[in-house]
C-alpha cells in the first residue's frame, strides 16, 4: 500500500493516469530475489529525496489550500515500510536516483570517528538505514539502473532472506481492488511473479459502486496532531458497494487509507484520511476522526440512497446490532440517525406513471406490516392501493425498521383501515394473496373483519356466516337478477357474498374464515331465503320476493342437460319451498305445493277442489323446471325430510307452514301402528333422513300412473322402499304404509293365480319393478314376504275365504318367527288361523283361544288351547306382538308318574348330544297337570331329568335337555340301535354334520 500510495501521488503531482507496476525478479545467483515497483509520474526530486531521509517531513505538502491535490503520501514515514523486507532500498528516476544502505551508513558512521562512532559502537552497530542517501549510479546495487519502459520511477527492492521473499510473496497475492479503490490517481496495477500468470488489476468501478466524498477540517479539529498533519485541512471519505454478482468482498477493516486494526463488518469498503495513532494500526479519537466518520455516514446514506434508486434493497445494507468496535458503533450510530430522513425505503406500489424509478420513501412516510404477511409480495402489492407509504419488512429487518421510525400496522389494523371502494374484482385480488396465511392461526384471526363485498351492493366486514354464491354467471342478465334477488332477500337477513369477489382462490379463503359454501342450492338453505317464503303471503310486495326466490332456484337448477333432473331434486331435498306464495290460473296467491303445473298428471290425479293451477304468464317466465323445483306439482310429491318427528302427526295440523308433517296423512296412525313401542320405549325419538310422499289424499283419479309415476323416479321409489330408521329399528316407509292400508292396494295381495287364499293385486302392480311390488305387498310367493308383511299375512289368513294348506300357514309361522324382533307390537288380532286338532287342515278361532306353545314340550299339552307353533326362542316375542298366551301361562307344568328306572345314555349318545344328562328315568304312567304326555324335562343341561314312557320319547327329552331339539331323530336312532356298531353308525353319520 505504501509504495502505491506513492505511485498514485506521482500520477497526480504530473497529471497522468497513474500505473503500477509490481514485479518480484528471482536471483540467478540463488539469492532471495528483487521486488520492483514501478509507476509513472513526476520523478524523483530533491524534495523528494529529503522527504524519503528526512524522518516525518514529507516533500507532498499540503499545498496553498491545505490539501486540495488529494495526495495521499504523509509525513515521509510511508517508504520506511520497505525496510520490513529489504536494507538496501533504491529510488531511480530517469534524471537519477538514491540508493539506501544499512551496511554504508554504519561504514559512514564510523569513519567519522569521534562521539558518533562511540554511540553507533555503544547500538552495538545499528543505524538507520534510511538517513543516509547515497548516489544510485549505474551497477549500484542489484537491479535495474532505470525505470522499465513506459514508467518514470521504480523502487528497487534487494529482498533481506528468505523470509522476506515469503513476505513480498504474500503481499502480492494480496494485491487486489483495495487498492484502485483506496488510490482513485491509479488506474491500474500490474502483479507480476515469477511461474505465475501477471495479474491486471483495473476497471474496479466495473465490479463497485463508488461514493467519493471530500472534506475540510477546522484548524482547531486539528491541535495536537503533527506538523505535516496540521498543515493538511483536506480529508477524503470513499465507500465501495460490491456489485451483484461480482464475486468482490470488503475486507472488513477500516482503510485510512492503508488497512486498520479497527473492524469494519459492513457490506461494504471504508476508505478515509482518518487521523491514525502513533502505531497507524487505530483509528485516533478525537475532533478530526467525528468529522471524518460525520462525512462517511453521510457517504453512506447517500450511497444507499443511489443503490435504492436503482432497485436494490437499500435496508438491508444498513449496519444494525452489537458493532465490533469503537469506529464500527460510531459509524452505526451516525448512519442509522442520517437513515431516517433519507429516501431509502421503496414503496410497494409503483412509481409514477412515465417516472421509470421507484417510488422511494423516507422512514417518516413509511409503514409496514408486523407479523404475517409483512414480506409477502403478493400480500402487500394487493394491499398497496389503499395503504399509502406501505414497504415490505422482511422479519430480519423489523428492529432495524422500527428503530428507524416507520410506522407498524397489525395486518388486522391493516385490513381494518382498507377504503371500501374496491371493486368486487379487487377484492377477490386481495383474498387470494391472503390466502397462504390462512394456515396461520394468528392471521386468521387478523382477518376476522376481513371486508366483504356481497351481491347487494353493502360491504360488511368478517366472512364468518356468509354465504358463498358458487360460480358467477355467465349471462350479465342472470348475475343482474340474482343481485336484484340478493337486494330483496337482504330485507330478511341474506348475507351473500358477490360472486366475483368468491371466485376461485376468494371463495378459498373466504370458506376457510367461516363463510359457508355451496353456491345456489345452498343458498335455498338459508334462514332468510326460509324466512322469505313464510313471509311471502303478507309481504308486503309478494311478487318481488316470489321473484327473489325464484331468480335463486332458476340459478340452482341452471339450463341445459340435467335441468330437469336438478330440479326434482330440489323438489325432494327442499320441499319448504312448496310454501312460496305464486299466483294461480286466477291471480289469486297460493302456496306452490298447492298449485300443479298444467297438462301433468298432478293437474289430472289431484282433487281440484284442493289444488290450483299455476299463472300461465309465471310459468312462461320461468319454466316448468323452476317452478317444479320450487314446489308447484306435476305429480303427487315426493320429498326429503332431515328430520320428522311422527308425534307430530297426531297434534300438527296439514296446512302448517312449519310443519314437516304437513301434507303426509295419515301420519298419526302410522306412527301408532309402525313405531308405537318405539315412541313408547324412547319418548321424543324422531325419524332423520326419510323419504315421503305428500299429497296421496289428495288423489282422485289416476292411481296406476300415479303409482308408476312414483315407482319410476328416483326420489318416490325411494319413498316406497327405503325404510325408515329409529332406535335402532328399520321398518316400512310412510308412503308404502298409507299405500297399503288406505290406498288402491290390499295390505298384502298375490301377483299370481296363488296362494288363492291372498286376495289378488290390481293388474297393473304387474307393471311396477319388483322393490316397489314388494314394498306395496304385492307377492310372487308367501316366501317373499317381509317384515312389513307379516301381520297383514297373519289378518289375511284369518279372513281368508278359500281352504289354506297347512304348508302356507306353517310358512307364514315361521316368517313370524324370523321377524318377531322387527314387529311393531300390534292391535290384538280378533281371530286367527291355526291347524285343526287334526293337524291336516286349518281353521279360524278367536284369537283369545290360541296359545304359543314355550317349547316342544308344552307343545304336548294340546288341552291348554288351539296352538300357534313357532321355535322356542320366538316363542315369547310372538306372544307379545299377537297380545297372545304363552302355554306357560295357563299351565302349571307339574308332572307325575309311576315307577322310575335310570337308564344308561350310551356313549355314542353322549358325543351327538354333549349337553345331557348321562341317564334317564324310564317310567310307566306320566302326566303333566292330569294330561298324560309321553316325555317331560326338569331343568336343563347335564343335571336336568329326563322323565320318558320309552326311548323313542327319551330321545325328544335328551335332546331337549342338550338345547339339540334338532337332533332328537337320530338320539332316538342311537337309543333304539341293536348294537354299539349301529350306534356308531349312526353317530358317523350325524357328526359331519355337526
Amino acid at each position: 500500500m505504501e509504495l502505491a500510495q506513492n505511485a498514485a501521488d506521482a500520477a497526480l503531482a504530473a497529471g497522468v493516469p497513474g500505473r503500477l507496476l509490481l514485479r518480484l525478479l528471482d536471483d540467478p545467483a540463488g539469492g532471495p530475489g528483487v521486488l520492483l515497483a514501478a509507476n509513472t509520474g513526476a520523478p524523483l526530486d530533491a524534495a523528494g529525496v529529503e522527504g524519503l531521509a528526512t524522518l516525518r517531513a514529507s516533500a507532498k505538502g499540503g499545498g496553498a489550500d491545505g490539501g486540495a491535490d488529494g495526495t495521499v503520501g504523509r509525513f515521509g514515514v510511508g517508504f520506511s515500510a520497505v525496510l520490513a523486507v529489504s536494507d538496501e532500498p533504491s529510488v531511480r528516476s530517469r534524471g537519477g536516483g538514491v540508493r539506501f544502505s544499512r551496511d554504508l551508513t554504519r561504514a559512514a558512521a564510523l569513519a567519522t570517528g569521534g562521539a558518533l562512532a562511540a554511540e553507533v559502537a555503544r547500538r552495538g552497530g545499528h543505524v538507520p538505514a534510511l538517513r543516509l542517501p547515497f548516489p544510485a549510479g549505474p551497477g549500484a546495487g542489484p537491479g535495474p539502473d532505470v525505470p522499465p519502459e513506459g514508467f518514470d520511477t521504480v523502487v528497487v527492492l534487494p529482498l533481506r532472506d528468505a523470509a522476506a521473499r515469503r513476505v513480498a510473496e504474500e503481499l502480492l497475492d494480496a494485491c487486489d481492488d483495495v487498492l484502485l479503490l483506496a488510490l482513485p490517481a491509479l488506474d491500474e496495477v500490474v502483479v507480476e511473479r515469477p511461474g505465475a500468470p501477471a495479474r491486471r488489476l483495473a476497471d474496479a468501478g466495473d465490479r463497485w459502486h463508488v461514493v467519493r466524498r471530500t472534506g475540510r477540517h477546522e484548524g482547531a479539529a486539528l491541535a495536537g496532531r503533527g506538523v505535516e498533519e496540521r498543515a493538511r485541512l483536506r480529508f477524503d471519505v470513499a465507500w465501495a458497494l460490491p456489485r451483484e454478482g461480482s464475486g468482490a468482498r470488503p475486507p472488513g477493516v477500516v482503510h485510512a487509507p492503508t488497512p486498520t486494526d479497527d473492524e469494519l463488518p459492513w457490506p461494504a469498503l471504508l476508505v478515509a484520511t482518518l487521523p491514525l495513532g502513533p502505531d497507524r494500526r487505530r483509528v485516533a479519537p478525537g475532533p478530526a476522526t467525528d468529522a471524518v466518520l460525520d462525512a462517511a455516514a453521510a457517504a453512506y446514506v447517500d450511497l444507499l440512497v443511489e443503490r435504492a434508486v436503482d432497485g436494490a434493497d437499500a435496508p438491508a445494507l444498513l449496519p444494525f446490532g452489537a458493532a465490533a468496535g469503537r469506529v464500527d458503533a460510531q459509524l452505526r450510530e451516525r448512519v442509522l440517525e442520517r437513515a431516517r430522513t433519507a429516501p431509502l425505503l421503496r414503496a410497494v406500489e409503483d412509481a409514477a406513471e412515465g417516472a421509470g424509478e421507484p417510488l422511494l420513501l423516507r422512514p417518516a412516510g413509511a409503514v409496514a406490516l408486523t407479523g404475517p404477511g409483512a414480506d409477502d409480495p403478493v400480500l402487500l402489492a394487493a394491499l398497496a392501493p389503499s395503504l399509502a407509504g406501505l414497504i415490505a419488512a422482511p422479519r430480519a429487518l423489523d428492529r432495524l425498521l422500527g428503530e428507524l421510525g416507520v410506522a407498524r400496522l397489525t395486518l388486522a389494523d391493516a385490513l381494518e383501515s382498507l377504503p371500501p371502494g374496491r371493486t368486487p374484482a379487487g377484492w377477490r385480488s386481495l383474498y387470494g394473496a391472503l390466502l397462504p396465511l390462512a394456515g396461520d392461526l394468528s392471521a386468521r384471526e387478523a382477518m376476522g373483519a376481513l371486508p366483504v363485498p356481497l351481491l347487494d351492493g353493502r360491504l360488511v366486514h368478517g366472512p364468518r356466516g356468509l354465504l358463498l354464491p358458487g360460480p358467477a354467471p355467465e349471462d350479465p342478465e342472470e348475475l343482474e337478477a340474482l343481485a336484484e334477488a340478493a337486494g330483496v332477500l337482504a330485507g330478511y337477513g341474506l348475507r351473500l357474498v358477490h360472486p366475483e369477489a368468491a371466485a376461485g382462490a376468494g371463495a378459498e379463503l373466504l370458506e376457510r374464515l367461516g363463510a359457508r359454501a355451496g353456491g345456489a342450492r345452498v343458498l335455498l338453505t338459508d334462514p332468510a331465503v326460509a324466512a322469505a317464503v313464510r313471509d311471502s303471503p303478507d309481504a308486503e310486495d309478494p311478487d318481488a320476493v316470489a321473484e327473489a326466490v325464484l331468480a335463486v332456484v332458476a340459478a340452482a337448477v341452471g339450463t341445459g342437460p340435467g335441468a330437469a333432473e336438478r330440479a326434482e331434486e330440489l323438489a325432494r331435498d327442499l320441499p319448504a319451498l312448496g310454501d312460496l306464495a305464486l299466483p294461480d290460473a286466477d291471480d289469486e296467491l297460493t302456496p306452490a305445493s298447492a298449485l300443479v303445473l298444467p297438462g301433468t298428471l298432478a293437474g289430472r290425479a289431484l282433487d281440484p277442489a284442493a289444488v290450483g293451477v299455476v299463472d300461465a304468464g309465471l310459468l312462461a317466465r320461468w319454466g316448468p323446471d323452476v317452478l317444479r323445483a320450487a314446489g308447484v306439482l306435476r305429480a303427487p310429491a315426493a320429498v326429503h325430510l332431515p328430520v320428522l318427528d311422527p308425534a307430530d302427526g297426531a297434534g300438527g295440523t296439514d296446512d302448517d307452514a312449519d310443519d314437516p308433517a304437513a301434507g303426509l296423512d295419515g301420519l298419526d296412525a302410522y306412527a301408532d301402528e309402525v313405531w308405537g313401542d318405539v315412541l313408547d320405549a324412547e319418548p321424543g325419538t324422531v325419524l332423520e333422513d326419510v323419504a315421503v310422499v305428500r299429497d296421496l289424499d289428495l288423489v282422485v283419479d289416476a292411481w296406476p300412473e300415479v303409482v308408476a309415476a312414483l315407482a319410476a323416479s328416483p326420489a318416490g321409489a325411494e319413498a316406497l322402499t327405503r325404510p325408515w330408521r329409529a332406535g335402532g329399528r328399520a321398518r316400512q316407509p310412510h308412503a308404502a304404509w298409507w299405500l297399503r292400508h288406505r290406498g288402491p292396494v290390499p295390505p298384502v295381495s298375490r301377483s299370481g293365480a296363488s296362494p288363492a287364499w291372498l286376495p289378488a293385486a290390481p293388474p297393473w302392480t304387474a307393471d311396477l319393478p319388483v322393490p316397489v311390488r314388494r314394498a306395496l305387498g304385492v307377492l310372487d310367493a308367501p316366501a317373499d314376504a317381509g317384515p312389513a308383511d307379516v301381520l297383514p299375512l297373519l289378518a289375511a289368513l284369518a279372513a281368508a275365504r278359500a281352504p289354506v294348506p297347512p304348508a302356507d300357514l306353517l310358512a307364514v309361522w315361521s316368517l313370524l318367527a324370523v321377524h318377531a324382533d322387527e314387529l311393531p307390537p300390534a292391535p290384538p288380532p280378533e281371530r286367527l288361523r291355526v291347524l285343526d286338532a287334526s293337524g291336516l287342515a286349518t281353521a279360524t278361532v278367536p284369537a283369545q283361544d290360541v296359545v304359543v306353545p314355550d317349547d316342544p314340550l308344552w307343545a304336548q299339552l294340546a288341552h291348554l288351547g288351539p296352538r300357534l307353533l313357532v321355535p322356542a326362542a320366538a316363542a315369547a316375542r310372538v306372544a307379545d306382538v299377537l297380545d297372545l298366551d304363552l302355554a306357560s301361562d295357563r299351565a302349571d307344568g307339574e308332572p307325575s308318574r309311576t315307577g322310575g328306572e335310570p337308564q344308561e345314555v350310551p356313549g355314542a349318545l353322549a358325543a351327538l348330544l354333549p349337553g345331557a344328562p348321562r341317564t334317564w328315568q324310564r317310567v310307566g304312567d306320566l302326566a303333566v297337570d292330569g294330561r298324560p304326555v309321553p316325555v317331560w324335562v326338569l331343568g336343563s343341561g347335564p343335571d336336568a331329568v329326563v322323565l320318558a314312557r320309552d326311548a323313542a320319547a327319551a330321545a325328544d327329552g335328551l335332546a331337549h335337555a342338550a338345547g339339540r331339539w334338532a337332533l332328537r331323530r337320530a338320539a332316538a336312532a342311537v337309543l333304539l340301535a341293536p348294537d354299539a356298531a349301529s350306534a356308531d353308525a349312526v353317530l358317523a353319520a350325524e357328526l359331519p354334520g355337526l
